[in-house]
């Protein structure tokens, strides 16, 4: 069932015409909606009393709109309110999207004043010995345990082998734990013999366990989500699937969203960019297209994929890339220089 949440909603005040018309045109080619145009700051002040603060709303905005007074972000200060200046920014649709995404979800990364809480094990790993060393006013910055969700539409594009073969190529430099969350397929468990590299520990989810959250650790994680629902039934589902989504969602450093060429896969994609940015945490995406075969409609959806990301972290990926070699060693291309995995250790690299 397709889900009834609402388009982004996005209010343009640009003064220059042809700028603005330039930043409508993209966010509409994203499937955002573009529901006010101000072109001076008493009219956007005037929409958005008008409209008021219940509203997820995307004011994008150039500090050169007339009579433009930096007030306006304290008057309309809310959690559903989000401005994004692009003073600066380049007209390109590239810049302009990384811009907006950037803002709206950004990286995972704390510093000590809002460090969750802590075990005594955890506490004494190295970066916090040497924090200590260093005297307690000094502030630092580090990244939380690394979990990499892998998820994407239905319809099989690769999930499972993608998960695999990510964890294979991570496995050089960092010890893998492999969590098979796939609670309706199962299919990383099924393929657990495929799997040599001792620095990888596989850890299946049983159903029958109704598992509601991943199992810790210290080492780097990668988790076979499977296919992600629609994001608004998946953060309002507190049955022991939906939290178990939920927590993967949460703990997650980065999101490695996989798709395949085709119609229903792109449809499913251009849900998820629409919904992502308003329902789910604010973390880094990587988008995967699999194309599955060579016609001329299949290009076309390419093309469509590529459009839709725009701005954002994407690769293409051939189905073969996805194979494991004939003797089954699928040895990782940072290892082996295997060609057939130089994509995906180009993926791995990005996300470390």
């Amino acid at each position: 069932m397709r889900s009834e949440i609402p388009q982004l909603e996005v209010i343009t005040a640009i003064q220059d015409s042809e700028s603005e018309d330039f930043v409508s045109q993209l966010l509409f080619s994203q499937g955002w909606n573009i529901i006010y145009r101000a072109f001076d700051a008493d009219s956007l002040t005037r929409f958005m009393h008008s409209r008021g603060s219940e509203l997820r709303t995307v004011v994008i905005y150039m500090t050169d709109l007339p009579h433009f007074d930096s007030s306006i972000f304290s008057q309309f200060a809310s959690n559903t309110i989000t401005f994004i200046s692009l003073d600066g920014i380049e007209l390109s649709s590239h810049i302009i999207m990384s811009q907006i995404r950037g803002q709206l979800r950004l990286p995972m990364v704390q510093n000590r004043g809002n460090i969750p809480h802590l075990s005594a094990d955890e506490f004494q790993t190295p970066v916090f010995q040497d924090r200590a060393q260093r005297g307690s006013s000094q502030k630092i910055t580090i990244r939380t345990r690394q979990v990499i969700a892998v998820t994407g539409s239905c319809g099989a594009p690769g999930r499972t082998r993608f998960a695999i073969l990510l964890a294979e190529e991570l496995s050089i430099k960092n010890k893998i734990m492999l969590i098979d969350a796939d609670m309706r397929s199962q299919g990383l468990s099924r393929q657990r013999d495929l799997i040599r590299t001792p620095e990888i520990e596989t850890v299946p989810l049983s159903p029958a366990d109704r598992p509601r959250t991943l199992p810790m650790s210290t080492d780097m994680t990668v988790v076979d989500l499977g296919t992600l629902p629609a994001i608004s039934e998946a953060v309002s589902d507190r049955r022991w699937h939906g939290s178990l989504i939920n927590n993967v969602l949460d703990s997650s450093t980065h999101l490695v969203y996989l798709v395949k060429s085709t119609p229903p896969n792109i449809d499913e994609l251009g849900m998820f960019l629409r919904e992502f940015p308003l329902l789910a945490k604010k973390l880094p995406v990587t988008y995967v297209c699999v194309l599955a075969g060579h016609s001329r409609e299949l290009r076309e959806w390419e093309g469509k994929f590529l459009t839709l990301t725009t701005g954002e972290s994407r690769h293409i990926l051939r189905e073969s890339q996805l194979e494991r070699d004939i003797d089954g060693s699928g040895l990782p291309f940072m290892k082996a220089g295997n060609s057939k995995r130089k994509e995906i250790a180009k993926i791995a690299l990005s996300l470390i």
